[in-house]
């Protein structure tokens, strides 16, 4: 299983509650995930133009959008900032983990 590491981002820049790190075994799980749970994933798509077809187009035409998790995934890396008013969803692989070592050298614990 890879991390990631998902953002919500508007004008003001990232906060602790936007943006998180999951464990998963591809962007493409992370994005079935998001078309079986919607709401689990509120927080980071509510205020994209994604959100919409999540959610109110089936309430709507009483049918689901019907994306496949890589149809999902072109729509979010479509998202862009726009103000305060839509945010930027990013799913990012974490390939490279840091250590920061203390004074002697040592790594941090």
């Amino acid at each position: 299983m890879a991390l990631f590491l998902i953002t919500s981002v508007c004008d003001e820049g990232i906060y602790e509650s936007n943006f998180k790190v999951v464990e998963a075994e591809s962007k493409e799980a992370i994005a079935q995930d998001m078309l079986d749970n919607p709401y689990r994933w509120e927080q980071f798509l509510r205020s994209t133009t994604v959100w919409w077809d999540l959610t109110y187009y089936e309430y709507k035409y009483g049918e689901p959008r019907g994306w496949s998790p890589k149809e999902l995934l072109e729509q979010i890396d479509s998202t862009s900032v726009d103000g305060d008013s839509y945010f930027q969803v990013r799913i990012h692989e974490i390939k490279t983990i840091e250590k920061v070592r203390d004074k002697s050298g040592q790594d941090a614990s």
